[in-house]
């Protein structure tokens, strides 16, 4: 933790170049031609350090955003799954296809052309620790793309000139050479070097770290295609073995945030749209339910996660037109309608796509972790400006060793691979809770905060749900479930785990026919539109390949 509150702070001027690249996404052509842009590092300008800056910057508007513009691949995850509320009111028209261009573009545009730019220039000067981040950050990169929209341009690529209409690669083939890149990474991180980056946005130049990380997105990758590969658990348990992944919070992998607002804004990019003009996102009404709840007793995050600005709920059908209506024929005995109690917990269904009443000033909103914003101390009070918390210096995480947990208890159970998933299931949610109520404690009310009776009275009843599970999806399910709160901010990895498990058990959309789950998204504008080459998908039922899973997914 200590190293986390340093590091935001000294990263803050590094972080700001690192925006200062990334907001231009928004601006440039998402096209895959590469033309000559004056503003890019050209080869003539090959200082490596300034080609690693764009490759992380892309890799942060990809997965995370920015906050110009927060359409990213974390929020359409979290959106999809219900841990975030989606609009809708149909899948078909929650998403434009113009919403994807600016992550589309951080890759295409910026970050892939200037990897390949970089790495020979980089090989030639002996600067292997940068060869090595550029690939495991492809990898990263390339392997989101193939998850969220399965084919997609790999080999033909940045090569406008002999490429001008880049056909997509099998999704499985572009998995096949990330995994090769990323065992690449790991011998070139091996390599003596001439200097270590000055900018290592992650972790500051450790090679050890790194080599951690490219484990670890290994493992990722091979539970994510243990539906179509039988020999996923011998390379997963010889990772397993040889103990370098990421295992502890100290490797955890993630975006740190300052709380510099101007010249440019350096903020977490869900922090400017919910506090400067007032709260701008819903929460989702069943998430909360989740954890304040549905257990019979609260999880010690829900503090951390939300902040509620009122503490009842309100009686006018001005401010929430659900109060007097009667649930969707097709809800369930159990499904969240509307409201789940009266303590303010003020949220949406997800869908729910009417219009914004004037309750900005009363919904509930972002908390502490991960975005910066307030811990909720009872107060609820109105937030009327952004000087609140920490101001936006908060996290997107994106590895985090107690996802790395999870994934093994999932792995444990339907794998057989080394280890045990009840084990798995409990450090993994003792390790998530950790992180959460140790994440800056200065700005937490110490009278409200988790107690360490408080943490093992909830592991205590996850335990026992589990225990009681009759069979091995009723156990996935309840690892599912723990492990979707604990993805507080982070979208990719919900989305994944539930297109491969068909778990945690969601919460239907409110309109009764929202069309088919997501498999997968449309292909972004810019690129469906302007290559000759490709066709926009007929419907978002259309799996990626390693989405089998034959179960039932909810509506």
């Amino acid at each position: 933790m200590k190293r986390i509150i340093k590091n935001r702070f000294n990263n803050a001027v590094l972080l700001a170049a690192f925006l200062l690249c990334a907001m231009q996404y928004s601006c440039e052509s998402t096209q895959l031609e590469i033309l000559d842009n004056p503003n890019a590092v050209s080869p003539q300008q090959s200082d490596i350090d300034f080609f690693l800056n764009s490759i992380q910057a892309g890799f942060i508007a990809q997965v995370a955003g920015n906050p110009l513009d927060t359409r990213c691949l974390n929020e359409f995850g979290m959106e999809v799954t219900r841990i975030m509320h989606m609009f809708g009111p149909t899948y078909q028209n929650a998403y434009d296809p113009a919403d994807f261009d600016p992550l589309w573009g951080a890759v295409y545009s910026t970050a892939l052309p200037d990897i390949r730019t970089m790495v020979p220039l980089a090989e030639e000067q002996e600067l292997y620790t940068h060869v090595g981040i550029a690939k495991v950050l492809e990898a990263l990169m390339m392997a989101n793309l193939v998850d969220f929209f399965g084919d997609v341009p790999y080999s033909e690529a940045t090569d406008g000139v002999n490429f001008p209409n880049p056909v997509p690669d099998p999704g499985a083939e572009i998995y096949a050479n990330m995994l090769s890149l990323l065992d690449e990474a790991i011998t070139d991180f091996s390599k003596d070097e001439v200097a270590l980056p000055s900018n290592d946005r992650f972790y500051g130049g450790d090679e050890d770290k790194w080599i951690r990380l490219a484990n670890t997105v290994k493992l990722k990758l091979y539970l994510q295609t243990r539906l179509v590969d039988n020999t996923v658990a011998a390379k997963i348990n010889e990772i397993l073995s040889s103990g370098n992944y990421i295992q502890n919070e100290d490797d955890d992998f993630q975006i740190e945030w300052s709380s510099n607002d101007t010249q440019p804004d350096s903020r977490h990019p869900e922090f400017g749209p919910n506090f400067d003009n007032g709260t701008g996102e819903y929460m989702n009404t069943t998430y909360m339910y989740w954890m304040v709840e549905e257990k019979g007793i609260q999880d010690p995050r829900w503090r951390y996660y939300f902040y509620r600005q009122s503490s009842e709920n309100t009686t006018d059908v001005n401010e929430q037109s659900c109060i007097t209506q009667s649930p969707p024929p097709h809800f369930g005995p159990n499904d969240i309608w509307c409201n789940f109690s009266n303590e303010g917990f003020w949220g949406r269904v997800h869908g729910d796509a009417d219009g914004i009443p004037p309750d900005r000033g009363l919904r509930t909103t972002f908390g502490l972790y991960p975005v910066g914003g307030l811990f909720d101390d009872n107060s609820a009070q109105t937030i009327t400006n952004r000087n609140i918390g920490l101001q936006g210096a908060g996290i997107s995480p994106v590895l985090l060793s107690s996802y790395v947990d999870f994934m093994l208890a999932e792995s444990a159970l339907y794998l057989n691979t080394s280890g045990d998933a009840r084990s798995y299931l409990e450090t993994a949610v003792r390790k998530s809770i950790d992180k959460v109520i140790n994440f800056s404690p200065e700005n937490v009310d110490a009278d409200l905060a988790a107690t360490p009776e408080d943490i093992n009275d909830y592991v205590d009843t996850v335990l026992s749900l589990y225990d009681s599970a009759g069979s091995q999806d009723e156990r996935m399910a309840v690892i599912a479930k723990e492990y979707f709160i604990a993805l507080w901010g982070n979208g990719i990895e919900a989305y994944n785990t539930y297109r491969r498990t068909g778990k945690p058990d969601l919460q239907p959309t409110e309109l009764q026919d929202p069309g088919p789950f997501i498999r997968s998204f449309f292909y972004p504008a810019s690129f469906a539109d302007l290559n000759s080459n490709v066709e926009q998908k007929t419907d978002l039922s259309i799996t990626v390949f390693w989405d089998t899973n034959p179960s039932g997914f909810i509506d």
